[in-house]
């Protein structure tokens, strides 16, 4: 049964955060558009050289090449667009990482918190929905420790030697258990 349960709530969650990712893709797209436009601008200015230098050639000579200038051109454009892309990939990752890593750290120091038993409201900014969740399940987790030591204060500190006060403990134990399991008291 949790097993199902796990894999019903893991078809539900959402590793995809929209808001950094359309920024990182709108980064990505212009600068591939830059890119383009300078490596335009680059092949245009080494095949306007090649030109130049052939313009008022009367013969062609044998042992020049044209096409391998041209490939040469071409490929360390290419190789300076890949180092550009590979660049671009590398700060992308950092930037994403460094995201993702600042979300772990707070959720963190509240599952910490939690572990110490502090359920103490703090205004913590929840920028991410996994933070949002956890800031929530912090709320009613304090809300129900709350009311678990209400019902332990009204406790009597010992045993009641009345059948109607021995009731009212047992109702309040009961009432403990509820809130012990997570049921509404």
């Amino acid at each position: 049964m949790i097993t199902k349960h796990l894999k019903v709530n893991r078809r539900r969650i959402h590793y995809v955060d929209h808001h950094i990712q359309k920024w990182l893709l709108i980064a990505l797209v212009v600068m591939e558009c830059v890119l383009i436009a300078l490596a335009l601008w680059a092949l245009y200015d080494a095949l306007t050289g090649i030109v130049d230098e052939n313009l008022y050639r009367i013969h062609f000579q044998e042992g020049e090449r044209m096409f391998e200038r041209f490939i040469g051109e071409a490929i360390a454009i290419l190789l300076g667009i890949g180092v550009l892309n590979l660049l671009a990939i590398i700060i992308a990752d950092r930037i994403w990482a460094a995201y993702v890593n600042g979300i772990v750290r707070r959720l963190d120091a509240l599952v910490d918190d939690a572990l110490h038993l502090n359920f103490t409201d703090d205004d913590m900014v929840c920028t991410h929905a996994v933070l949002e969740d956890a800031a929530a399940w912090r709320k009613a987790e304090g809300m129900r420790m709350r009311r678990m030591r209400e019902c332990l204060a009204a406790l009597p500190q010992a045993l009641p030697g009345e059948e109607a006060e021995r009731a009212q403990a047992g109702e309040l134990l009961e009432q403990m258990k509820r809130i012990a399991s997570g049921a509404a008291a």
